[in-house]
């Protein structure tokens, strides 16, 4: 079991995480050297990098009612830095603390009480032998299943680190993020089909994080999975045929003039109505073909699934009927009869349309 100790430390001596997964589904992020995270212009970009994501609201909650640390700022010691500390959990506080006290230097009025916590942050250090798993795992917790929820992408990443880096089972990533194993295979699945566009030759240069909810649809979807060719044993498409079909459908076709035309199924939304395309010849074709529309593609689909779905309606209609009383039929309306009769009628000339072309 790892060990936390509860220290109060300086604000200064708390290095902010450049590696934050709420960083990295920027399309523009590089991930820092571990052992320079304590310089400088690495902690200031950083800074810079978090301050966007609500810190100033979050500031002035802290000047206005106080620094409450019933959710403890959790840290781990930094090797490369002596007495400094890297930031496993409250970055956003501690960037707010920070911002705090740099205005309190330029002249801003900031109560006294706030001002001093910014010398005594309470944190609880983990033992470093609790190890990396540990730490990323920590970092996960509240943010893929609690407060301020990680995005799609970030949850993503960090599901994938604990299986691929640290060897962890779906069973074991699931009990530290509070997620169930299903999820966890779904997101792994996910952030791996998305991986694997990165690499692609001819697509891997649109592939980015914002893509993550379109692979997380089509994974979710066994049909759609079985016709891109999804391998459960390597985590990856294999028909590459289907795979680049489907890349284009995403990103969009490249054209004559090498330029990237319009994607059909842009969005997550698009992706999902492919369950009933798949099931259509018809409707895949359309799909397939540059110079048709998505529209079009899924209302052949729609169309081809009601047509298959009548011997169910029809039967449940019959069911209705015989479900009927004898006390019902008493207190049967005009209007009743005249619905039960409806259905007799297309009854009978559907027989009579049959009977004339099998004659």
């Amino acid at each position: 079991m790892p060990q936390f100790t509860e220290l109060a430390v300086s604000v200064d001596t708390l290095l902010l995480d450049p590696n934050n997964y709420r960083f990295q589904d920027d399309p523009e992020f590089v991930p820092a050297d571990s052992k320079r995270f304590h310089e400088t212009s690495v902690q200031d970009r950083a800074y810079q990098r978090i301050k966007p994501d609500g810190i100033a609201e979050l500031k002035n909650s802290i000047i206005k009612n106080g620094f409450l640390p019933v959710e403890r700022i959790v840290v781990r010691n930094y090797p490369q830095a002596a007495d400094q500390y890297l930031v496993l959990e409250g970055n956003r506080r501690v960037a707010a603390l920070k911002w705090i006290k740099e205005d309190h230097a330029a002249g801003v009025d900031i109560p006294t009480h706030v001002v001093e916590v910014t010398a005594a942050v309470p944190v609880l250090i983990v033992d470093d032998e609790a190890g990396p798993a540990f730490f990323e795992s920590l970092m996960g917790i509240r943010h893929v299943s609690g407060i301020k929820q990680w995005g799609g992408y970030q949850r993503a990443k960090l599901v994938a680190t604990l299986k691929d880096t640290h060897g962890l089972d779906s069973g074991e990533v699931a009990g530290r993020l509070a997620m169930s194993t299903q999820e966890v295979n779904r997101r792994y699945r996910a952030y791996k089909a998305l991986e694997q566009m990165q690499n692609d030759e001819s697509f891997g240069a649109q592939a980015k994080p914002d893509m993550y909810p379109v692979f997380h649809e089509a994974v979710s979807l066994p049909d759609v999975r079985r016709w891109i060719g999804w391998d459960e044993g390597t985590g990856r498409f294999v028909d590459s045929e289907m795979l680049q079909e489907f890349y284009a459908l995403i990103a969009g076709p490249e054209t004559n003039d090498g330029e990237t035309g319009q994607a059909k199924l842009p969005t997550y939304q698009e992706v999902r109505a492919l369950k009933d395309i798949v099931s259509s010849e018809e409707a895949k074709r359309i799909l397939l073909d540059p110079d048709r529309p998505f529209i079009e593609a899924v209302t052949i689909a729609r169309r081809a699934d009601m047509s298959r779905s009548w011997k169910s309606e029809v039967a449940a209609a019959i069911s209705a009927l015989q479900s009927i009383g004898i006390t019902e039929f008493r207190h049967l309306t005009a209007d009743d009869v005249s619905e039960i009769e409806k259905i007799r009628d297309v009854a009978v000339e559907l027989l009579e349309n049959y009977q004339r072309l099998n004659s």
